[in-house]
């Protein structure tokens, strides 16, 4: 399978676990924050959801608050375009784009994949910057 290669339903009968675990890790970035829907949380996250982002609590409350957040600051809900996704075991990457609170930002998304769930991550994000010093691509 290349890394190009998207599944837009969640039909995962006969996948194998690397593609079952990339259509659990980008359809619930898609209903979390791309759809802005909070009911995705329960169903998506584990309940001892594990989150190594130093800003946001441990727990499917913290990610909850996110949204909420997001939210209240004029995040619309939006399309999330993922430019790479690459799973190793239960760990997958993701590497995508949106517009967060009125400005477009850059994601690396690492979540861990437990009994169907989310259930640990790690981030890093850049907010695209006015000025550049080259002009490579940012994605």
């Amino acid at each position: 399978m290349g890394i190009g290669r998207y599944f837009w339903f969640l039909d995962l009968e006969g996948a194998s676990v690397s593609e079952k675990n990339r259509e659990i890790a980008t359809a619930a970035y898609q209903r979390i924050f791309g759809d802005l829907d909070e009911s995705a949380v329960d169903e998506c996250m584990s309940e001892n959801f594990v989150q190594h982002n130093p800003t946001i609590a441990d727990g499917r409350e913290g990610v909850k608050l996110l949204v909420k957040m997001l939210v209240s600051q004029g995040t619309l809900k939006q399309r999330i375009e993922f430019k790479h996704v690459a799973v190793e075991g239960d760990i997958v990457f993701l590497h995508s784009r949106y517009e967060m609170v009125g400005a477009e930002w850059r994601f690396i998304d690492i979540y861990r994949i437990e009994n169907g769930k989310l259930a640990e991550h790690w981030d890093a994000m850049m907010k695209m910057p006015e000025e550049r010093a080259n002009s490579n691509p940012l994605f």
